[in-house]
């Protein structure tokens, strides 16, 4: 058995005697655990990271709206902490889980010198402008192996995105991050931040700014930026910018930062001589 997949209402009792159950025989297989609203709360994580290092094969761990809280992350991060045999774990999405800015703190004891973690999701949980910094923290680290970050539907706002931008600017792994949803808009220091993140980073190419307050003079500032960082070939924006001309020039500097396909070189065809 190398997936532990399960959408049932286990409570935490549940999913702790089935974490107990694997660690007393030492079951080595396993390779992802995805508890999906199994409600197994702070207790459940507790004996899931218990687990973790008695196969440490384990690549995936997804524990979606389970009523976890900043405590549980406590257990993620020293499990996901430096160590002799150091966690496998690629993919960590805890989703819809009120671990706000605390308990992004307690993830960085582990995400702070990770070298293995490549998809981190943090979506709708809670994380204000506080956690920014955390969050700031793990974008930093040198040689972080971490490719997607996702921090739809938090309260990130005017006053921690720009930190945000601080630690993308130096960021050397990431293809892509979403800020979707984060109640920020075109504040000058925000656009400022996002306009020095995208001339510092140019490995960085995909960035989600959708459900946020940046409208006409916002998007107007983003083609600007564009022009100059023209390793920017995906970003998403708001859908109610009024104006027709800002959204048609903004895609067209879009599409004019996408890479040109090469084109392959045609074959000569060998005439037959005429004999």
């Amino acid at each position: 058995m190398e997936k532990v997949h399960l959408w049932e209402e286990l409570g935490w009792q549940g999913v702790t005697a089935l974490m107990m159950a694997l660690k007393q025989v030492n079951y080595e297989h396993t390779t992802s655990i995805r508890l999906w609203k199994t409600y197994c709360e702070d207790e459940g994580v507790r004996k899931i990271c218990e687990f973790l290092p008695v196969t440490n094969k384990v690549k995936f761990l997804e524990l979606l709206e389970n009523k976890i809280t900043a405590h549980g992350c406590n257990f993620i991060g020293r499990v996901l902490a430096p160590s002799p045999d150091p966690s496998k774990i690629r993919t960590l999405k805890l989703d819809h889980n009120d671990i706000g800015s605390e308990g992004v703190r307690n993830l960085v004891v582990g995400l702070g010198q990770n070298k293995t973690m490549e998809i981190l999701s943090l979506t709708y949980c809670n994380i204000d402008h506080e956690g920014a910094r955390p969050l700031f923290e793990i974008l930093i680290y040198t040689k972080s192996g971490l490719t997607d970050l996702n921090l739809t539907g938090n309260h990130l706002r005017n006053e921690g995105i720009p930190m945000i931008m601080k630690g993308l600017s130096v960021n050397k792994s990431l293809k892509k991050i979403s800020l979707a949803d984060n109640q920020f808009g075109e504040d000058p220091e925000v656009l400022e931040s996002i306009k020095y993140a995208w001339t510092k980073n140019n490995h960085l190419a995909k960035y989600d700014f959708r459900f946020n307050a940046i409208y006409d003079s916002g998007v107007k500032a983003l083609t600007e930026y564009m022009e100059v960082a023209t390793h920017i070939t995906e970003v998403e924006i708001s859908e109610r910018v009024k104006s027709k001309e800002v959204v048609e020039a903004f895609k067209d500097q879009m599409k004019a930062n996408k890479p040109k396909k090469k084109k392959g070189r045609k074959g000569k065809s060998k005439k037959k001589k005429k004999k």
